[in-house]
């Protein structure tokens, strides 16, 4: 018994001596990364300016200061989520070329690609055909790329489609706020605001979201039949526009074909005379 006792004191003395070693070792972290200024500190200390930009945390911060989470570089006032800034740069042969986003009821494709980028090689090779990609007929399509400080001119230079604008321009990158390539960015002209932005794997994915958006785009009515969504609008007023449609096609609040409850209600019952066949599933 006084054997058991005593190999339990030795054991709870060991694990005291375990939990207070992890805790100095985790304040010993802690106090690090104060003193380094990475995510700590009160984000509502007096001395802090909401208003102003946050930048980077560097080593001339005090270890008090506070420090606010960024993914870039900080905005300015009079950029929002929509907006879409000239694309300015030179071309891979040094010429100045600044393309502007508005003007016209076009929309414009821009393509956030690297010549060092694996995955952008099929975007490459896809662009020196644009009449085969398919996209919308009043769609403009135009490479970006970072600046020559970031690139080499000779080799974007190799994989450029000569039937496209190329901008070289890293500001750009910043403008749009692009992760890494492939990125893609689609602006609509007529409002001078992108309409969509992300990432792809293939341009066949490129093109459909193009469309989706070229007809999203659109005025009522303007393409197919049925309700389509007025150019422009976003929220409320998108789905204001959308029940004035539905209205219109003899569709009101609390109609059964909004809240179909099985599938015969989406397409019909597969008794009656005229309705597809059933699917049927085998093992």
């Amino acid at each position: 018994m006084v054997a058991l006792v005593v190999a339990l004191g030795v054991v709870v003395l060991l694990l005291a001596v375990l939990v207070a070693g992890l805790l100095r070792s985790h304040a010993d972290i802690l106090k690090s990364l104060h003193d380094l200024g990475v995510g700590v500190g009160d984000p509502g200390a007096a001395d802090a300016d909401p208003q102003a930009p946050h930048p980077w945390p560097t080593s001339t911060r005090g270890p008090g200061d506070a420090v606010p989470v960024t993914m870039g570089p900080p905005l300015p006032p009079e950029r929002n989520s929509t907006s879409a800034p000239t694309v300015a740069g030179v071309t891979p042969d040094g010429h100045a070329l600044a393309v502007s986003m508005t003007g016209g009821d076009h929309l414009t494709l821009l393509a956030f690609l690297s010549s060092g980028c694996a995955s952008c090689s099929g975007f490459w090779k896809a662009f020196h055909r644009p009449g085969e990609l398919g996209l919308p007929d009043r769609t403009r399509l135009v490479v970006v790329t970072k600046g020559p400080d970031r690139e080499i001119p000779a080799e974007v230079a190799a994989q450029s489609p000569r039937s496209l604008p190329v901008v070289m321009s890293t500001e750009a990158w910043d403008d749009y706020e692009v992760p890494g390539s492939p990125f893609f960015v689609l602006v609509d002209a007529a409002g001078g605001r992108r309409i969509g932005e992300g990432v792809a794997n293939h341009i066949h994915q490129v093109v459909d979201l193009v469309r989706r958006a070229d007809v999203d785009a659109r005025p009522l009515g303007a393409v197919g039949h049925g309700p389509v969504a007025a150019g422009g609008l976003d929220g409320p007023e998108r789905e204001r526009a959308n029940d004035a449609e539905l209205r219109r096609a003899g569709v009101l609040p609390g109609d059964p074909s909004l809240y179909p409850a099985s599938l015969d209600d989406l397409y019909g019952r597969s008794d009656q005379p005229g309705a597809p066949a059933p699917v049927r599933r085998t093992a």
